[in-house]
């Protein structure tokens, strides 16, 4: 007797037994395959948005720090405290000197068109010279820079040592490059004793002359001297791809006590793959022309500067190759033109930035 698909002995009926047809078990599987391509769809397109995302980010973030970097250094292009470059002079009496026309000498820029575009200057033979990108361009700034440091006392005479104190004394040491000035002039020196006496010589041996424009007051500055330049190349490195790395370096003039200026060359933003300056000079009509250094007429009348940077990350984000035109001062680079980018899967934005020269009218 069976009673409700059991039969009397316990059993399960034929009927309760059934499984799972041939049809439905395709459509299991096809919904099943579906829900997990659709979740893995999901998770690619997520993902290469946070790829994008993060990408971008970095390169945000590099195009801020290059930007506010060069624009601290152009910004202040010429500095000598309170005396105008316009009206003063700088008195430059130091041995082996950065510069012998500080006013000229401030603002120099370069159209890097040859692997000889330094000939005749400072970077000629030097490393500088043969890693700048052909197709970038090089700035050079010059400029006092301030430290902790003031006069303790008014000078006696213009060849009496000068008494200081302050926090930064000891950042100088013997033959150290000083500028010191007031609203009525300024001096370039090497000091001549050690500096953490606190007495500061200027003697011959390290100097042309003992004696300074004046005898500066209490109120004069005491300013470390900077002469830097700023120039894209390649790091040597490679990105997963085996594309090449470039990077926008800056490098400093130790201006030590010899006829060779003596630079360390530092990376300081890696994915800069191009440096384009334009230069605003000051016409005699009052308007301000901007145009590439090889047509300023005089780089001292120039009064701004619109410096772009072309920055790509390392991780290649793109589903294609790169073949965009990217406009910076001056200057498209493109892959097929007069000046190129890599046309690889990284991705690439530009950014401009005007700066006005403080010291400049």
């Amino acid at each position: 007797m069976t009673f409700c698909g059991i039969q009397a002995g316990g059993g399960l009926s034929v009927k309760s037994q059934r499984g799972l047809s041939l049809v439905e078990l395709i459509i299991a599987l096809a919904l099943t395959s579906t829900l997990i391509l659709g979740i893995f769809t999901v998770y690619m397109d997520s993902n290469q948005t946070s790829r994008l995302a993060t990408s971008l980010a970095r390169i945000q973030e590099s195009g801020r720090i290059a930007t506010d970097i060069m624009a601290r250094d152009m910004r202040m292009v010429g500095f000598q405290g309170c005396a105008d470059p316009d009206d003063v002079t700088m008195n430059v009496i130091a041995d082996n000197p950065p510069t012998s026309d500080f006013f000229a000498s401030t603002l120099r820029g370069w159209e890097v068109d040859s692997a000889s575009w330094a000939d005749g200057t400072e970077f000629d033979g030097h490393a500088i010279e043969s890693r700048a990108l052909i197709g970038s361009d090089v700035l050079a700034v010059q400029r006092g820079e301030s430290v902790e440091i003031e006069l303790s006392g008014n000078m006696t005479a213009d060849n009496a040592n000068i008494q200081v104190s302050g926090s930064d004394v000891g950042l100088f040491s013997k033959s150290d490059l000083v500028l010191i000035s007031d609203c009525e002039a300024a001096d370039l020196f090497r000091i001549s004793s050690q500096p953490s006496s606190n007495t500061w010589a200027h003697a011959k041996g390290v100097n042309t002359d003992n004696r300074l424009s004046q005898a500066y007051t209490d109120s004069a500055r005491i300013m470390r001297f900077s002469a830097t330049v700023y120039f894209v190349a390649d790091t040597g490195r490679d990105d997963a791809r085996g594309n090449d790395i470039r990077a926008l370096y800056r490098a400093t003039n130790n201006l030590l006590n010899q006829a060779a200026p003596d630079f360390q060359v530092d990376e300081i933003v890696e994915g800069v793959e191009s440096l384009q300056i334009e230069y605003g000079e000051l016409l005699g009509t009052n308007n301000i022309r901007y145009t590439t250094a090889d047509n300023v007429s005089d780089m001292a009348n120039v009064v701004a500067i619109r410096a772009g940077l072309l920055i790509s990350d390392a991780d290649s984000v793109r589903d294609n190759n790169d073949t965009a035109s990217y406009d910076l001062p001056g200057q498209t680079i493109d892959t097929t033109g007069a000046v190129t980018h890599p046309g690889d899967q990284r991705l690439r934005r530009t950014f401009t930035s005007t700066v006005m020269l403080r010291n400049r009218d």
